[in-house]
């Protein structure tokens, strides 16, 4: 087992450390934040689910509670379909926290 290597990858993306900035810290000693906006749109309601993908990979698709999504973003859970929206995807140690979201 090979500890050194193991040191030098990220404990969320296991990227080297050195691939990517997203562990850069501000001067202030905090950690700058990780993540991205996304665009997605709902595709289909199944239930209460709701599946979106990404605007930019139709090729994966998510699934989330129908009435939590359009409470995060004001509207009517029959809105939803077709629906694009934006939101800041953040990478943690156990999956993806999703936040801050607005109708495109």
């Amino acid at each position: 087992m090979d500890t050194l290597r193991d040191e030098m990858r990220c404990g969320i993306c296991g990227q080297p450390m050195n691939a990517h900035g997203d562990h850069k810290q501000h001067h202030d000693d905090k950690p700058a934040r990780k993540g991205s906006r996304v665009a997605y749109v709902v595709v289909e309601l199944r239930g209460a689910t709701a599946h979106f993908q990404a605007a930019d990979d139709p090729g994966r698709t998510f699934k989330t509670g129908a009435t939590d999504l359009a409470g995060q973003l004001g509207i009517d859970v029959s809105d939803l379909v077709g629906r694009s929206y934006t939101c800041w995807v953040e990478p943690t140690e156990y999956g993806v926290i999703r936040s801050d979201f607005k109708l495109a």
